[in-house]
């Protein structure tokens, strides 16, 4: 239905679909695929010329981009920007950037193929980008893969709460692999309230025993990437949702107590 439909007949058909995410927090078993590795010209907003590695997974359905761009600064621990190139702090942005293609090339390569391949004198992103999309296989968006998604660090402006998104570093352990068949189902393990240095605060483990790669320690499980967020707004509407759809009173007339006019 239009907005116009909407706005002259104010009452007729929607959709009684419910929209509900395509992913979980955690491991996503078998969900992924990488729909798309490529340098682009492209890449600024709206379509502004930047050049960017263009990257996309599929995720049950859902296409979810995680475009990255060459490293042009890096912060120090108050969160200045620092652009110098020789600094430690911009050093470890380009590393940053090299260890999550590194890691997502590892579901493709061997870890010898990729040490070959960038071992050459490399003088600019796209020659990254270029040498990074070369070594996938031609069948590259048809492989299976488990992906681990998490929450945003913060609520963001605009927004009444954390959603899930692709880690953007390697710093809480791996986020990507090829599929790892269980036996049965990968159930969560996940400790209550674990010490810090918990190393297997959160694991996923099959029906056999078998421990899935994806792990989590306990700094991390008990931090905010971990456990959505939300505004006491957010929290208000939910629990007037919840009340409603429980039947609770709500100063409006059950359905059974109603016609249906339209």
């Amino acid at each position: 239905m239009s907005t116009e439909q909407v706005n002259n007949n104010m009452y007729g058909y929607a959709t009684d679909e419910v929209k509900q995410s395509s992913f979980g927090f955690g491991l996503n078993a078998g969900a992924a695929i990488l729909k798309t590795f490529e340098w682009i010209p492209n890449g600024g907003a709206d379509g502004a010329e930047k050049e960017a590695l263009e990257i996309i997974f599929t995720i049950n359905g859902t296409d979810k981009g995680y475009r990255k761009f060459p490293v042009t600064q890096g912060f120090g621990k108050k969160g200045e920007v620092i652009t110098d190139p020789n600094s430690a702090e911009f050093k470890d942005a380009v590393m940053t950037l090299n260890s999550v293609i590194t890691h997502i090339l590892r579901s493709f390569v061997s870890e010898e193929t990729l040490k070959k391949a960038f071992s050459v004198p490399i003088s600019s992103f796209k020659q990254f980008c270029t040498i990074a999309a070369g070594l996938l296989p031609k069948n590259f968006n048809e492989v299976k893969l488990d992906i681990f998604m998490q929450y945003q660090w913060s609520i963001r402006p605009g927004q009444n709460r954390t959603y899930l998104e692709i880690p953007s570093s390697m710093k809480n352990g791996k986020w990507l692999c090829p599929a790892v068949p269980p036996v049965g189902e990968w159930k969560e393990v996940r400790k209550k309230d674990p010490s810090d240095n918990d190393q297997k605060a959160l694991i996923y483990v099959d029906e056999a025993g078998n421990i899935h790669p994806f792990t989590r320690y306990g700094r991390y499980v008990n931090g905010n990437l971990a456990n959505i967020q939300k505004t006491e707004e957010a929290e208000k509407e939910e629990a007037a949702s919840s009340s409603i759809s429980q039947g609770g009173s709500s100063g409006t007339p059950s359905a059974t107590q109603t016609e249906a006019g339209w």
